[in-house]
């Protein structure tokens, strides 16, 4: 039996000196007991040194209250281990960053003995995600730099087509400047929003939505008072740029309609924007009126309007359908997949 305890007790020694990891047996008060060498290679201390100090003298001050902390709920039997990561001082008073997983060992009669901890060092993971975190950042900057010029772009196309309208004579092509101008501002507002916003793939579209019919209500000269714009789009909606900008300019088009048609001679009325996802994983956007309507004898396929052929055409990049009725006002219903991103 003595032979037995004597080479479990070597088999004991020779796996704690050479694990890949740091060991160590630690007094409730912080002070090192025992440790191996992978330890002693990861803080640069030896082991006659570290048997001087405590585990707080080495500990990152930003680190320390945490450690204690699990420290005190081990001691009072409400954990039984706990992991974290942490940064030691070495001895050159450089820092390392180690994964921490400390048990408790007690006596028999459950008073705490001493802690058992093992150390790994990390610092070379840590490092890398610094890296990643700084390359993200980078092309965070870029991108969001990218946005900005684009809307920037945008904005001076919208105003040269501003100033070229001054020397157009014809109504007819004038309105087609305008309405040009006026896309182009909407895709603009979407390379806006996504700079302001803190995430640069998707777009809260609700928002988005909001200021585009103020720029339309305004654009149009039209009385809040006299036509209300009423927008039931929830707060967690988000959409992709792929997604956002052929559903705004949807939206724009058929907004317009309902502006320039559904109210003639100062008629007083609402248009009705609504987005959702159904149950079939399908967003559903609606714009509606309480307008005049549409002719018995309306068909989107032959219609003569660059706008509704617009629609249509945005539909097919969707790949959605579109329903479209006039009897009471007009209601404009489109169904298009949702992509994940």
């Amino acid at each position: 039996m003595e032979a037995a305890l004597r080479e479990s007790e070597q088999r004991f020694r020779s796996a704690f000196h050479q694990a890949a990891v740091g060991i160590a047996h630690v007094e409730i008060n912080g002070r090192w007991l025992l440790v191996n060498q992978r330890l002693c290679d990861i803080v640069g201390y030896t082991l006659e040194e570290l048997q001087l100090i405590t585990f707080q003298d080495i500990t990152h001050p930003d680190d320390l209250e945490a450690d204690l902390k699990y420290v005190d709920e081990i001691l009072a039997d409400r954990i039984q281990t706990y992991s974290m990561e942490k940064r030691f001082f070495r001895k050159d008073n450089s820092i390392v960053w180690v994964n921490l997983t400390v048990a408790l060992m007690r006596e028999f009669s459950t008073e705490p003995k001493y802690f058992i901890s093992v150390i790994e060092d990390i610092s070379d993971r840590k490092h890398s995600q610094e890296q990643i975190k700084a390359s993200l950042l980078e092309k965070e900057v870029l991108l969001k730099e990218i946005y900005h010029r684009v809307k920037n772009n945008l904005q001076v196309i919208s105003s040269l087509l501003n100033l070229q309208s001054g020397y157009i004579k014809d109504k007819d092509d004038l309105v087609i400047f305008q309405q040009s101008q006026q896309r182009i501002a909407s895709i603009a507002l979407i390379h806006e929003k996504l700079y302001q916003s803190q995430d640069l793939a998707r777009i809260n579209f609700r928002e988005y939505t909001q200021d585009l019919v103020v720029s339309l209500l305004t654009a149009y000269e039209v009385n809040e008072d006299a036509i209300a714009v009423k927008i039931n789009i929830d707060e967690d909606i988000l959409l992709s740029l792929d997604t956002a900008i052929p559903c705004s300019l949807i939206i724009h088009e058929l907004v317009s309609n309902s502006l320039k048609y559904a109210f003639p001679t100062g008629r007083k009325g609402s248009i009705y924007i609504e987005l959702y996802l159904s149950d079939g994983n399908n967003f559903i956007l609606k714009v509606s009126d309480d307008g005049v309507g549409l002719p018995s004898d309306f068909d989107l396929k032959k219609i003569a309007s660059l706008g509704l052929q617009l629609v249509d055409a945005l539909t097919y990049q969707l790949a959605g359908t579109i329903d479209i009725k006039g009897e009471n006002g007009v209601e404009c219903r489109l169904i298009f997949p949702f992509i994940q991103i």
